[in-house]
């Protein structure tokens, strides 16, 4: 499998090309957000290849990218096996990931929130205004969401569709009669140049 840099060059690779293709489309359309949709579309492909990648499930340098925020990855890590369905699929893993997400920061945000209500620094119904909140902004923007969907699985499938091409590639030639080494151990780890 590629390595992490080689991961996230592919996610920025095809972020990159994803850009003008969503704004062209968009624009062509006659949508008045083009510019918008687009930068909606390439940011949640990127947040989903950099800090949402499907290795989240192995300690990785992925998951050390959420600084002190890791520990919210722990119990996926301890539930989700490496290379399964749950985690390398196009459409379902990335979607299992973004639930995941949305309902831990979710309920740190009910907590929060009702310890705010509850020092008086804030309404006492302020945790039930903070999801509400956030479900009403989605239900006023369905285009925003469904570029933002469209992207998350998206920068997902750039990762997962090159560990396939690798993993086929190497089977192939190993019908072929051809060996490669593998380095799967530290397929995560950026390797260090002396």
């Amino acid at each position: 499998m590629p390595d992490t840099p080689t991961h996230d060059i592919i996610t920025v690779a095809t972020g990159a090309l994803l850009a003008p293709a969503t704004y062209a489309l968009l624009e062509s359309n006659g949508r008045d957000y083009a510019a918008t949709g687009a930068t909606v579309l390439t940011g949640a492909h990127l947040i989903s290849g950099l800090l949402f990648s499907p290795d989240l499930d192995i300690d990785s340098a992925i998951d050390n990218r959420w600084g002190i925020f890791f520990w919210i990855w722990r119990p996926y890590m301890w539930i989700i096996p490496h290379r399964h369905f749950w985690s390398h699929s196009l459409i379902i893993a990335p979607l299992l990931r973004l639930v995941y997400f949305s309902v831990v920061t979710m309920l740190i945000v009910i907590w929060g929130t009702w310890l705010l209500g509850y020092a008086g620094l804030g309404s006492s119904d302020l945790h039930a205004q903070a999801p509400a909140w956030i479900f009403d902004l989605m239900r006023r923007n369905p285009d925003m969401v469904r570029l933002f969907l469209f992207g998350f699985i998206s920068g997902s499938a750039a990762h997962t569709i090159a560990d396939w091409l690798v993993t086929g590639g190497r089977r192939y030639l190993h019908l072929a009669g051809i060996r490669l080494r593998s380095d799967y151990r530290n397929h995560d780890r950026a390797r260090r140049h002396r």
